[in-house]
């Protein structure tokens, strides 16, 4: 009892940080569009997007972590592009509730306005409140861990983000700057870390395949790091396209998810053991005319999990304003790319 609850801390604390961070970093991206992790995707992609995200993990342990998102984006004039999301993070006596609006600006680098080569700037701010309840945690629970008060914390900030991209036909490359602003907590300062800082990175090519049906594959791979907390991470994707008709197009892939460093802990037996995080997510989804549905299953591998069940998320959109454009009336990219259809 004791080791695993040392294993179920340990993976509680790499949660409880994470929520601190702002909005957690999925495999949303995936599934619902790249504006979830990159604020200059705002209004980048062909169709303005709405989305909305439900995720739970280890369906079979109480109090599991959940993850709710609202958000949408858009192009409002030639080269300004607007976002808004809404989340809350739920984990246990933890929650972590926020809001980020964006601007992004957009450059044509081609001479035809219909020809994705496209340069963008993105900027987020949002507003987060961690509320870590303790009211219910009985002395014993207190007594194990000194950070633990047994009262109730809250605290409200403001965060930011900043990020760039390039879009180039089948080509993208984007880099994010997460929690760029240093804030100190006032409630619960002991778990806060002085910087926040996390950066992001993700990269990709989409491959038209002449097969009689039209289909794609797109090969990418995200870099996550977290100076702070000395935590790294790495995916590496690949999904596919199937366009069944003019109004179907299916997709879904693969994502492999590895830490750098190895975690260490003492087991009951008082040996030292290392725990590297890695996981494996499948994921699949359709568009259908302007409506998006996405499922996404992620399994952690090794280790020792607290739950068989995994991490479950379904994600919904609706696509509007892809066919023309408020300043033009024409297409807002003439190209066969994922960005140039969801």
């Amino acid at each position: 009892m004791k080791f695993k609850f040392l294993i179920f801390s340990i993976l509680l604390s790499l949660n409880l940080l994470n929520a601190q961070e702002g909005l957690p970093v999925y495999h949303d991206y995936l599934t619902g569009g790249w504006y979830f992790v990159h604020p200059s995707m705002a209004g980048a992609a062909h169709h303005n997007q709405i989305r909305l995200t439900g995720r739970t993990q280890w369906l079979d342990v109480e109090d599991a972590p959940s993850t709710l998102t609202a958000s949408i984006n858009g192009r409002v004039t030639k080269n300004v592009g607007l976002g808004l999301i809404a989340y809350r993070d739920q984990n246990g006596n933890f929650s972590d509730n926020g809001a980020y609006g964006t601007f992004a600006y957009h450059l044509n680098l081609s001479a035809r306005e219909t020809e994705l080569n496209q340069l963008s700037f993105g900027m987020s701010f949002g507003i987060i409140q961690n509320v870590l309840d303790e009211t219910s945690f009985s002395s014993t629970i207190v007594a194990l861990d000194p950070l633990l008060t047994g009262t109730s914390s809250i605290d409200n900030y403001v965060n930011s983000d900043f990020g760039v991209s390039y879009l180039n036909k089948n080509f993208f490359a984007l880099f994010s700057l997460k929690n760029a602003f240093k804030f100190f907590a006032k409630d619960i300062p002991q778990l806060e870390p002085d910087n926040l800082r996390r950066y992001v990175f993700t990269t990709g090519y989409t491959f038209n395949i002449n097969t009689p049906v039209k289909f794609k594959m797109e090969p990418s791979i995200q870099y996550i790091s977290t100076p702070e907390l000395a935590q790294e991470f790495i995916d590496f994707n690949g999904k596919g396209y199937l366009d069944i008709n003019t109004d179907l197009t299916l997709w879904g892939g693969v994502s492999y998810r590895r830490a750098f460093d190895a975690i260490e802990y003492r087991t009951n037996s008082n040996t030292i053991q290392e725990f590297t995080y890695k996981s494996i997510t499948g994921f699949g989804g359709a568009l259908y005319k302007d409506y998006v549905i996405a499922y996404t299953f992620t399994n952690q591998l090794g280790g020792i999990p607290i739950s068989n069940l995994g991490f479950h998320q379904i994600t919904l959109g609706y696509n509007f304003g892809g066919d023309s454009r408020a300043y033009e009336g024409s297409r807002r990219w003439d190209c066969d790319c994922p960005v140039g259809k969801f």
